[in-house]
C-alpha cells in the first residue's frame, strides 16, 4: 500500500517507519520539519520490560517521501496533537472518497468533531496506544509495548478495510485488539491523559506522585468523576478499562496506579508526554470539565486540579 502518514511526531514518524518494512510511506510535515525528515530521523524504540521475551529494541534511520500537503494514497494515517486537528480537517475534506483516513490519537469526541467535515464512510477510528515516547537530540526514543493499537471493529461495510489495515499493522509488528465502540473507549482513556497533569503538578513531582498515597488517592476519585461524565454522554463504560477497576476500592486503585507509575516504561512515556504535550493534556483537562458543567455531573475534585493546570 502507499501510506500517508499525516503528523511528524513521535507517533506518526515511529508508525510509518514500522509500516515502511513492507509499504512506500509519505509523511506530511511542515517545511521546517521537511528538511530534517528528508535528512534522516533517528529512532529507538526501547522493548517494554526490556525486550523480557528476548526481542531487541529497534532502531534505524528513517528517510521517507514527504510531502507539504494531503495527497491521494490506499490509507491516510492522522496522529497529530488533539488540538491540531481543528485547523487539519478542511485540509483533510478533499481526499473523502479517493484515500481512506485512519485517524489515531486520543480525543474526547472524536466523531463530534470529524463529522463536521467527513461523512462516517470516509473514516475509521483506532489508537495508537502501542508507543509513547519523546523527541531527543539525537531523534526519537520510544517505548514499544507488547500490546495496544487499538482499531474499531467497524460495520459491515468497512469491515474490508479495516481487515487491510489491521494486517498491515500486525505485519509490522503490532498487536491489534478490535473496539466495538471506539469512540467510547478514547473518551475513557481521555480521562487518564487529561487528568494526570493536575496530580502531578500538585504532588509536585513525578517520583513524590509516586510515592503520594493521598494524592494518588484523590486521583482515584477524580477519575471517577470523569468516568460519571462518560456515562452521562451515554458512552457503557462497563468494559472499558480503566473504569471497572475504578470501582474496587480506593486504596486498593490508588496502590495499583503507584506500581503503574513506578514502571520504568510508564516513567520514561509519561514524562516525554509531559515534555512535549503539557498543552494537548492542558486542553484536554478543562475540555472534561466543560462536559462535566454542562452535563450537571459534579467534579469537586477534578476541579480542585484547575488552578495548577491552568497555570
Amino acid at each position: 500500500m502507499r501510506i500517508l502518514i499525516i503528523g511528524a511526531g513521535v507517533i506518526g514518524l515511529s508508525y510509518g517507519w514500522l509500516l515502511s518494512r513492507d509499504h512506500q510511506v509519505v509523511v506530511m510535515a511542515r517545511p521546517h520539519r521537511a528538511e530534517q525528515l528528508r535528512a534522516g530521523v533517528q529512532l529507538r524504540l526501547h522493548r517494554a520490560g526490556g525486550g523480557r521475551r528476548g526481542r531487541p529494541s529497534l532502531a534505524g534511520r528513517f528517510r521517507p517521501g514527504v510531502v507539504d500537503e494531503p495527497v491521494d494514497a490506499d490509507l491516510a494515517l492522522v496522529a497529530v496533537d488533539r488540538t491540531r486537528l481543528g485547523e487539519l480537517l478542511p485540509m483533510l475534506e478533499p481526499l473523502a472518497g479517493s484515500t481512506p483516513l485512519l485517524f489515531m490519537l486520543n480525543h474526547w469526541d472524536i466523531v463530534g468533531e470529524v463529522s463536521s467535515w467527513l461523512a462516517p464512510e470516509h473514516y475509521c477510528v483506532g489508537f495508537p496506544g502501542q508507543i509513547g515516547g519523546g523527541h531527543t537530540a539525537a531523534g526519537i526514543e520510544a517505548t514499544l509495548f507488547d500490546r495496544g493499537t487499538r482499531l474499531e471493529a467497524g460495520v459491515r461495510s468497512r469491515r474490508a478495510l479495516l481487515d487491510r489495515i489491521d494486517s498491515a499493522l500486525a505485519a509490522a509488528g503490532l498487536t491489534v485488539k478490535r473496539e466495538r465502540d471506539m469512540p467510547g473507549w478514547l473518551a475513557v482513556h481521555y480521562l487518564q491523559q487529561s487528568l494526570t497533569l493536575g496530580p502531578l503538578l500538585e504532588a509536585g513531582g513525578y517520583d513524590r506522585l509516586c510515592a503520594d498515597d493521598a494524592a494518588l488517592r484523590r486521583m482515584v476519585l477524580a477519575l471517577r468523576e470523569g468516568v460519571a461524565v462518560c456515562r452521562a454522554r451515554g458512552i457503557a463504560t462497563g468494559r472499558i478499562p480503566p473504569a471497572p477497576l475504578l470501582r474496587l476500592p480506593v486504596g486498593m486503585v490508588a496502590a495499583g496506579l503507584g506500581r503503574m507509575f513506578s514502571q520504568d516504561d510508564t516513567r520514561r512515556m509519561v514524562l516525554a508526554h509531559l515534555a512535549h504535550g503539557r498543552a494537548e493534556w492542558r486542553a484536554g483537562f478543562f475540555e472534561v470539565l466543560a462536559a462535566g458543567r454542562r452535563l450537571g455531573v459534579p467534579m469537586p475534585i477534578w476541579d480542585s486540579y484547575s488552578s495548577l493546570v491552568a497555570g
